[in-house]
């Protein structure tokens, strides 16, 4: 699911998890990095990294400032982790599931889970410890360990070996390769899994001989079932879980997930909590106190491909004798998530998140995805869970549950989407709906571009959550660009939503635009425009209230002699849409200048600019005129217009003191709460280009730009005295003035185009107290031939 952004936070099969503490988060690192010749995401995530899993299944990891993502048990000033589902193997690896245990977070492969404790280490599904530990060479790094013969597992490249412990890595291809091996060993499904009894390090096949997997910056973590560190000096006591089947017969093969209510601290190595079926029971040694249990059985369906997932949660049992038995069925989970729409569609997802606090300790997040691809003759996803009556006495529940239906009959036809989102507390309620089309928003959106792509989008909710980051979940649909689309989206307290549109698929994720969070009214129609030329830089805004907006820094602002700028290069001219953001290969560039009454005071180069930029310069305290340059050139690999730009803006300085920015703004980057500061007099400009198709085309003949200048948010107050506008058609060599009219902040420019040309505008505004601003967008828009 899952944005922000960026390299999208949630892309193709989309699931979206999040976890605190990831190093580099939000939007100070993002800017900062443009310096440093890193890729740049948006402006409010790090860069975003690939991992792929020890079967080949690949998700991406990207830091996002904190208050921008999914629930989390534990917040810091690294701010949160989003993990993408990117892709996996064809056929084999069932559904993706996430958990999140405080600053702990994992993805796996549903298929996977029984392996866990039983030849694959929890650590190959950090995906924390993955990023770290590919980020290098591109190899997943791995230690096996085996007793007597070393086994000779696919796809591993074994590169040392002694007592009994053999160095390795896998590569991507490698890593596919051993998935594909493991699932044909054992295809996917409780009725054909090999049983395996508890205690036991290894199985048959791949893992003879009690041979495991590690990463192998690891120590092997202890087998299921063990107590936990934070267990020492406790009262132990033995947990047996029952589990049947959709039969009613003993289960063997699922899993089951078991974690303390009273602390969850207290029983906190994840690998000791979860555990499989033999013969219809898993048996757990934990401290005595309170616990919760859920169980998860998968079922195929005829065609060997997709399946049916039954999720059954104990909320709440008691264990202070030596022995306590619980009972888990796939039987109770009777309530399948399904919405009934007004307009007819097909299942593209549906997602369904747990999360558990403990009375003490981190928040535990669990989440599932279903998603078939969509298309006319797709299945659609098949969730079941089982309701509860009452909330739990120690600690707390709450549930998230999503689901995309869309008209697509194939990729990237959608004409519309329901994106639909419920939560609870204290509860898991019915999942089943009957959504009434009055009680929806319908977005009208609009994707600009020139250059014809594949690419994705996504519109996704947004709310915070009990772990301190709001939830974005979401899948992103494949997208042909230019295009036109109706998303329906309910309204829901403390809901709001985001849009982005990722344009070059093909050239890692590249262009594209992201809003702001935003609140709807229900049975009301909103349009929004994506991408429309020019695009050049721009501001941050702050559009309404959203309760998960993060504060928005001041794109110019002052604290004593420190001068911070930040911006959007390639932005369009909607308040609140920030640029997607250009990643390898693609290369974008440019240089900016700081100048202090014409002394240059700071200076860089931006090598390979993704787009958000950020600078600091200190000032001398007299009152002075600060001149600000920028330069940007974007790739014709995301677009052939509006790809150079240059900037120049003026304006009246002196030392600050004393000065506090409104609610909701921020003097510093990724939604640090320091409002110390005064925004400085940087004057803006936005423009609408009347009759532009979604191409980025206008008629030859008359044109008419409108131009609105105006000043940062919450700066000084001063008369727009003059705007002037001049286009070229043969790359800058002649220029041709327009006729403006207008007053204040809104005018428009009239003037003629030949057909077949690329229009290079120059605008220029000046204001009462000396600022002004002049920007000259090459290859702007185009004209009809």
């Amino acid at each position: 699911m899952r944005h922000h952004l960026t390299r999208p936070a949630a892309l193709l099969a989309g699931l979206t998890v999040v976890t605190a503490g990831f190093a580099a988060a939000g939007s100070g690192a993002a800017r900062a990095a443009a310096h440093a010749g890193s890729p740049i995401v948006r402006a409010r995530s790090g860069p975003a990294q690939d991992v792929f899993l020890i079967d080949g299944h690949r998700v991406r990891v990207s830091a996002t400032a904190q208050g921008t993502a999914q629930v989390t048990g534990a917040t810091d000033a690294d701010g949160c982790l989003t993990i993408s589902n990117v892709g996996g193997p064809a056929q084999g690896a069932g559904p993706l599931q996430a958990l999140t245990v405080g600053a702990a977070s994992y993805a796996f492969p549903r298929a996977l889970l029984p392996w866990l404790g039983h030849g694959l280490d929890l650590s190959l599904f950090d995906v924390r410890a993955l990023a770290a530990a590919e980020s290098a060479r591109g190899r997943l790094p791995v230690l096996l360990h085996y007793r007597g013969h070393r086994p000779d597992l696919p796809g591993v490249t074994v590169t040392g070996a002694r007592g009994g412990v053999a160095t390795g890595y896998l590569t991507a291809t490698g890593a596919a390769t051993f998935g594909a091996a493991l699932y044909k060993e054992a295809p996917y499904g409780e009725a054909k899994f090999p049983a395996v009894r508890p205690g036991a390090a290894g199985r048959g096949g791949l893992f003879a001989g009690g041979a495991s997997l590690t990463l192998a910056t690891t120590a092997p973590r202890s087998p299921a079932g063990a107590p936990s560190a934070t267990a020492a000096g406790q009262p132990l006591q033995e947990v047996t879980v029952d589990a049947t089947n959709r039969r009613g017969k003993p289960d063997n093969g699922d899993v089951v997930w078991l974690f303390n209510a009273d602390n969850s601290s207290r029983f906190d190595n994840i690998g000791n909590s979860q555990a499989t079926f033999f013969r219809g029971q898993a048996r757990f040694i934990v401290p005595a106190g309170h616990y919760w249990a859920l169980g998860d059985f998968v079922v195929p369906n005829p065609d060997g491909l997709t399946f049916r997932e039954y999720l059954d949660v104990l909320p709440q049992f008691t264990a202070i004798r030596k022995a306590a038995t619980v009972h888990l069925s796939a039987q109770a989970a009777t309530s399948e998530i399904h919405a009934v729409t007004a307009r007819p569609g097909t299942g593209q997802y549906t997602m369904f998140q747990l999360d558990r606090m403990a009375a003490a300790g981190p928040a535990i997040s669990v989440s599932w995805l279903e998603n078939y691809g969509g298309g006319p003759h797709a299945p659609t996803p098949s969730l079941y869970v089982s309701p509860t009556r009452a909330a739990p006495s120690t600690g707390k529940l709450a549930t998230v549950t999503e689901q995309q239906i869309s008209s697509a009959t194939s990729p990237g036809a959608s004409q519309y989407l329901y994106n639909l989102a419920y939560r609870s507390a204290g509860i898991i309620p019915t999942q089943s709906h009957v959504i009434s089309q009055a009680s929806l928003t319908a977005l009208h959106l609009r994707y600009y571009t020139a250059k014809p792509s594949t690419g994705l989008v996504a519109t996704y909710p947004v709310f915070a959550a009990a772990g301190g980051c709001p939830v974005p979940l979401g899948a992103e649909a494949t997208e042909r660009f230019p295009a036109q689309q109706t998303v329906y989206v309910p309204d829901h307290p403390g809901m709001s939503w985001e849009t982005q549109d990722v344009l070059n698929q093909g050239e890692e994720y590249s262009g594209g635009q992201q809003s702001q969070p935003q609140q709807f009214a229900p049975g009301t129609s909103v349009t929004g425009n994506f991408g429309a030329y020019p695009l050049h830089p721009a501001p941050d805004y702050r559009v309404g209230d959203a309760p998960d907006l993060l504060p928005t820094q001041a794109s110019a602002s002052r604290a004593g002699n420190t001068l911070r700028l930040a911006l959007t290069a390639f932005s369009d001219s909607v308040p609140g849409h920030t640029s997607q953001g250009t990643y390898a290969p693609v290369r974008s560039g440019g240089n900016y200048e700081i100048q202090q009454n014409g002394r240059r005071v700071a200076y860089g180069s931006l090598g390979w600019f993704g787009g958000p930029f950020s600078a600091v310069a200190t000032l001398k305290p007299e009152p002075s005129v600060i001149t600000f340059t920028l330069n940007t050139r974007n790739s014709i690999a995301v677009s052939p217009l509006s790809n150079v730009t240059h900037t120049v803006w003026t304006w009246r300085s002196a030392h600050e003191s004393g000065a506090t920015l409104p609610a909701g703004w921020s003097c510093l980057e990724g939604g640090a709460a320091d409002r110390a500061c005064a925004v400085q007099p940087m004057m803006t400009l936005r423009y609408g280009v009347v009759g532009e198709d979604l191409a980025g085309t206008v008629a030859p003949g008359q044109q008419v730009v409108r131009v609105t200048a105006g000043h940062l948010p919450y700066a000084p107050w001063s008369a727009v005295t003059r705007v002037t506008l001049a286009a070229s058609f043969d790359g800058g060599r002649t220029w041709h003035a327009a006729r403006m009219s207008g007053r204040g902040t809104g005018w428009s420019a009239v003037f003629g185009a030949p057909a077949g040309a690329k229009v290079m505008l120059r605008t220029s505004a000046a204001d009462a107290a000396g600022g002004s601003v002049t920007e000259t967008i090459a290859n702007a828009y185009r004209i009809a031939t």
